[in-house]
């Protein structure tokens, strides 16, 4: 079984009708049959029906050869911006939307939701409540404002969702380039992305977080980023100072076997790289459907993967259905 853990869900219905904060809602616009998507931090034109239809989405899964796909919020959906209120307001109507649709179609959806991460005792509460209803994991961003993940702060959330045994999929967050750059829409997503995901989670690895919250489950998504590539010089300046020691007792890359990373690369080559250093049970599908820089053929980059079949069974569906206990 092919399972996807990184795709986004937009609930069409529960955004436009809000009840309470209707002024907060984003702003949905749907034109023959292409939705568009605009909050305080970001702005999705043109996506097809398959962001808001199950049906329509199941017929894609198809096409892409995924028979699972857990459903996430978009990023730009996750109301970190706003009062807390506010964001856990949103929160719970997406999480419900989206466990809406998993309980209709059970054989091809899983849910992930999303909690208000401005207020952790919010956050916790949402957690439960997600867990209370069904939904197998979080989406959280890589940062908070201008709080990292690995503040002190955040300590009893990740505690929680510890116990709770939920997956926490960490997706970066756009905004904070000039926007008057041409270049920005870009870069941002190819590289703000990637260096974001990798900033964070090479953080919580040299603030003991990994140490801390050994049973903690972590999803990177796009590959985590460039942590791959640059753990290796994160082991190298482990060697070379002494005070990293007094917080972590092993290098930087024995923490790898905590994570796990979706597929999202692009390259065969990335890919082979990325199973070589974190392991094949470590690797996740992810596609990032519906969105234009996913990668709609991540279960055919598997199967050009030079793994043994018992690996590639791993990658495709084996880690993912073993993480989430399905």
């Amino acid at each position: 079984m092919n399972i996807d853990l990184h795709s986004h869900f937009f609930p069409v219905d529960a955004l436009q009708n809000p009840g309470k904060f209707e002024k907060h809602a984003p702003k949905l616009v749907i034109e023959n049959g292409k939705l568009s998507v605009t909050s305080q931090i970001g702005f999705r034109p043109g996506l097809g029906a398959g962001a808001y239809d199950p049906l329509v989405r199941i017929k894609a899964l198809d096409d892409m050869k995924i028979d699972m796909q857990a459903i996430s919020p978009s990023p730009i959906l996750l109301f970190y911006w706003e009062e807390a209120a506010v964001a856990a307001h949103f929160s719970r109507r997406q999480n419900e939307a989206i466990q809406a649709v998993v309980k209709k179609h059970p054989d091809r959806f899983i849910g992930f939701g999303s909690v208000p991460l401005q207020s952790v005792p919010e956050s916790i509460a949402i957690a439960r409540e997600a867990k209370s209803m069904g939904l197998k994991g979080l989406e959280i961003g890589n940062a908070v404002g201008d709080k990292p993940l690995d503040d002190a702060s955040f300590e009893p959330f990740f505690q929680a969702a510890q116990e709770l045994e939920l997956l926490l999929f960490v997706h970066p967050l756009e905004g904070g380039l000039d926007a008057d750059d041409p270049l920005s829409p870009v870069l941002g997503n190819v590289l703000q992305f990637t260096f974001r995901t990798t900033m964070m989670v090479e953080r919580m690895i040299l603030k003991g977080m990994f140490e801390k919250y050994p049973n903690l489950r972590l999803c990177l998504s796009h590959g985590g980023g460039l942590l791959a590539f640059n753990i290796w010089r994160l082991d190298h300046s482990y060697g070379l100072r002494p005070e990293l020691k007094k917080t972590i007792a092993h290098k930087p890359s024995e923490y790898l076997k905590q994570m796990y990373f979706d597929t999202i690369v692009h390259s065969v080559a990335a890919l082979e790289f990325l199973v070589q250093v974190v392991g094949a049970d470590r690797v996740v599908i992810g596609t990032d459907y519906p969105m234009g820089m996913g990668d709609f053929e991540s279960a055919g980059k598997v199967m050009q993967l030079e793994v043994s079949e018992f690996d590639r069974e791993q990658i495709l569906g084996a880690n993912a259905a073993r993480l989430l206990g399905l």
